[in-house]
């Protein structure tokens, strides 16, 4: 699980609180169960391709799942593989216009190359 800075860390673990006073609990723990239990000390890189790994890793949970509710016995896993793509770069994109975010080309926290300052 990736952590948080300590801003956006500190600032979801408040509306979390909020989220459970008004009675919103679900959101509450969903909010507290994506956050780890104390932000990053010192950030690290993290490239778009760890973004994107990780991500994939937590959607193939989403599709076993899915997989679990209906009994499944067995499963074509490029055609689930593609469709956990597709739905990355769709739910990327739509966060990224939401948090703001849309149009910025390389991520503070995106890894040097060679020569960049």
């Amino acid at each position: 699980m990736t952590k948080l800075n300590s801003t956006i860390y500190n600032k979801l673990f408040a509306q979390a609180e909020e989220a459970k006073e008004q009675g919103l609990v679900k959101l509450a723990d969903h909010i507290m169960d994506a956050i780890e239990k104390q932000p990053e000390v010192e950030v690290p890189e993290y490239s778009y391709s760890e973004l994107e790994a990780n991500a994939n890793s937590d959607l193939w949970k989403i599709a076993a799942n899915v997989m679990k509710y209906y009994d499944i016995q067995s499963a074509d896993v490029e055609k689930v593989q593609v469709v956990l793509l597709h739905t990355f770069s769709k739910l990327a994109s739509e966060l990224e216009v939401v948090l703001d975010v849309e149009g910025v080309v390389i991520g503070p926290l995106e890894p040097k190359t060679f020569g960049q300052k």
